[in-house]
C-alpha cells in the first residue's frame, strides 16, 4: 500500500455551515458530533491491558519513565548536594544567593537554549530528538561530576539543560498512547520524575557519611545512568508516533502502529484504527496553519493560534511560580529558616517529600481521567494557596519564639503542599500543554513551552535564591498572591480537555465563532449527558 502525502483529501462537515442549516449554535454542532463520535469509549472496547498490547505499552513506559527519572535525578542531585559542606568548600561559595542562583539558573537558561530545536521532532520524528537529548545528558553529567573548577561545572549546567529540553517525552507519550490510557499513561510517566528523585535521596543520605570529594562528584556522574538506559532501548522499544508517521505521509505504517499498541489483536482493521486515522487527517486538512519549517515560530502569533500561544504562555509560567521550586532547589535554605540545619535531617525531609510527591503523583494519574482538567486545576490551586498561608504563619511564629513546635507544623504543611500539588496538578504539567497544541504545531509548541518554562524558571531560580537572603520565610507570601491571580486567569482561559482525543481538542480552538472556553464546557456537559443516558438504558 503507498503511502500518501500530508493533503489527504479528507471531507469533513462545516460546524458552522451545519449550524445554520439546522437552525442551531455552532457549539451544539461541535458538541454533538464528537459526542455521537464518542473516540474513547471505542478505545476501550478496542483494547484490553492485559495483552500482548499491554506489554508492549509497558514497554514504552519503561523507556520513557526511565527518560523521566533521569530529570528527576538532577532534580535531588542539586537539591542534595547544596546540603554537602564539601561542596561549598571546594568551589568556595554559600548555600543560598548569587553562586548558587547561577548554578540552577543556567540548567533552565540550557533549557531555553535547547527548546527551539523540540522542533526537529518533525524532522527527524519524536525518537530521534529524545535520543540525541539523552545523550547530551550523558555528556553533561560528566562534565559536572568531573567539573576541576566553577566555569567547567556552568558549562556541564548549561549542556544539562540542553539536553533535558531535548529529551522531554510529554509529546510522545500522549500521542502513542491509548485515548482511554492517555491521562493514565502521561500520569504514570510524570511520576517516574520522582521515582528518580528518591533513589538518588536514598543515595545521597549514605554520600553524608563519605568524608571525599566523591561524596558530590558521584552523585553528578550517576546522573548519565537513566539516560544511558533511554539511549541504548528507545529504538527497540518504542515506535514512531503514528500521527507524525501521518504527517509524514506514511499513513500504512502508522495505521500499523495504531494496531499494534491500540488494540488487543494488532487488528488494523478494528474501528478505533480507522477512526483515529480518519481524525488525524481531518485534523492536519482543517488546520489553519499546516505544516510548516522547523525553524518557523511566527505560526504562534498568527490570530489563528494566538490563544493556543496564551494558554501555553500562562499555563507554563503556572508550572514555574507556583512556589514549588522552593521546595525542589531552595528546601535547604528553606529549612535553615526555621532552624532545621544539619545535612542528614535536611535530606531526609527531602527524600520524605520526594517520597510523597512519588505516591500522590501515581495517584494523581487516576484521578486525571475521573475528574475535568480545570477541576484538578482549580483545587490544587487552593489546596495550594491554604497551605502556603499556612507555611507563612507558622514560620512567622518560628522567628517570634523559636519554638520546635512551630518548626514540625511548618514542615508538615509543607508535605501537605507536596499532597496536594502531586495529587490535583503534577499529571496536568506533562498533559495540558500536549492537549491544547494541534498535531502541526505539538513539536514546535512543546519547544515554545519550554522556551516560556525557561524564561520564567531563569527569574524564579534568582527570585528564590536572592528572596530567601532577603526575605526569609516572607517570600511564601509573594507566591500565595500570585496563586490568587493564577486561580482567576484559569478559570477564565483555560478550556476543558478531558475525555476527548488529541483531534478532538483541535475542533476546540479551531471551530470559528466561538469561545474556546464555552465550547469546551458545552462538549463536557454533552459527554456526561451521555454517559448517564447510556447507564439508564443498561440499567432499564
Amino acid at each position: 500500500m503507498a503511502d500518501r502525502p500530508f493533503k489527504t483529501g479528507v471531507t469533513h462537515v462545516d460546524a458552522v455551515e451545519t449550524a445554520e442549516k439546522l437552525g442551531t449554535t455552532v457549539d451544539e454542532v461541535v458538541a454533538t458530533r464528537i459526542t455521537e463520535e464518542d473516540v474513547m469509549k471505542q478505545s476501550a472496547t478496542d483494547l484490553i491491558f492485559r495483552s500482548r498490547a499491554g506489554l508492549r505499552l509497558c514497554g514504552i513506559m519503561f523507556v520513557m519513565g526511565c527518560n523521566q527519572a533521569g530529570y528527576g535525578i538532577d532534580w535531588a542531585v542539586i537539591s542534595g548536594i547544596n546540603s554537602f559542606d564539601r561542596w561549598h568548600t571546594y568551589y568556595s561559595f554559600d548555600n543560598a544567593g548569587v553562586i548558587i542562583g547561577t548554578i540552577n539558573a543556567l540548567m533552565t537558561v540550557g533549557t531555553f537554549v535547547g527548546a527551539p530545536f523540540l522542533a526537529l521532532g518533525d524532522t527527524f520524528g519524536r525518537r530521534g530528538v529524545n535520543f540525541l537529548g539523552n545523550f547530551l545528558v550523558i555528556i553533561a553529567a560528566l562534565l559536572q561530576g568531573l567539573a576541576p573548577n566553577l566555569p567547567c561545572f556552568f558549562i556541564g549546567r548549561l549542556v544539562l539543560g540542553f539536553g533535558t529540553a531535548l529529551c522531554t517525552a510529554p509529546q510522545y507519550m500522549a500521542e502513542i498512547a491509548p485515548v482511554h490510557l492517555r491521562g493514565r499513561l502521561v500520569g504514570i510517566f510524570g511520576a517516574c520524575f520522582q521515582l528518580g528523585s528518591i533513589v538518588m535521596n536514598a543515595a545521597m543520605m549514605g554520600f553524608t557519611k563519605w568524608d571525599s570529594d566523591w561524596q558530590w562528584r558521584l552523585p553528578l556522574i550517576l546522573e548519565a545512568l537513566f539516560p544511558f538506559i533511554v539511549c541504548s532501548t528507545i529504538y527497540f522499544l518504542c515506535p514512531e508516533s503514528p500521527r507524525y508517521l501521518v504527517m509524514k505521509g506514511k499513513q500504512a505504517e502508522a495505521r500499523s502502529v495504531i494496531a499494534k499498541y491500540m488494540t488487543t489483536h494488532n487488528d488494523i482493521n478494528a474501528p478505533i484504527v480507522g477512526l483515529i486515522m480518519t481524525q488525524i487527517e481531518e485534523s492536519l486538512e482543517e488546520s489553519n496553519t499546516g505544516v510548516r519549517a522547523a525553524w518557523d515560530y511566527r505560526v504562534f502569533f498568527t490570530k489563528e493560534v494566538r490563544y493556543r500561544t496564551i494558554v501555553l504562555a500562562i499555563y507554563s509560567v503556572f508550572q514555574q511560580w507556583n512556589g514549588g521550586g522552593i521546595i525542589g532547589n531552595y528546601l535547604a535554605p528553606a529549612l535553615d529558616t526555621i532552624g532545621i540545619t544539619t545535612p542528614l535531617d535536611q535530606l531526609g525531609i527531602n527524600l520524605g517529600l520526594t517520597s510523597v510527591y512519588f505516591v500522590f503523583t501515581a495517584f494523581g494519574s487516576y484521578l486525571i481521567d475521573i475528574f475535568r482538567r480545570r477541576t484538578l486545576i482549580f483545587a490544587g490551586l487552593i489546596s495550594i494557596i491554604i497551605f502556603q498561608t499556612a507555611v507563612t504563619i507558622t514560620s512567622w511564629q518560628y522567628t517570634e519564639t523559636s519554638s520546635r513546635a512551630t518548626a514540625i507544623l511548618t514542615v508538615l504543611w509543607i508535605f501537605g503542599f507536596q499532597v496536594c500539588s502531586a495529587s490535583f496538578i503534577a499529571t496536568m504539567h506533562n498533559l495540558y500543554p500536549v492537549e491544547i497544541l494541534s498535531l502541526p504545531l505539538r513539536a514546535k509548541g512543546m519547544g515554545l513551552y519550554a522556551m516560556f518554562q525557561g524564561a520564567a524558571g531563569v527569574v524564579n531560580t534568582y527570585a528564590i535564591s536572592l528572596g530567601i537572603q532577603q526575605l526569609g520565610y516572607k517570600i511564601w507570601a509573594v507566591y500565595i498572591g500570585y496563586n490568587l491571580v493564577q486561580l482567576v486567569a484559569s478559570y477564565f482561559i483555560f478550556p476543558e480537555t478531558s475525555k476527548l482525543s488529541l483531534e478532538e481538542i483541535d475542533t476546540i480552538f479551531e471551530t470559528k465563532s466561538t469561545d474556546p472556553v464555552k465550547l469546551s464546557l458545552k462538549i463536557s456537559k454533552a459527554k456526561q449527558e451521555r454517559a448517564r443516558a447510556d447507564r439508564d438504558e443498561t440499567q432499564a
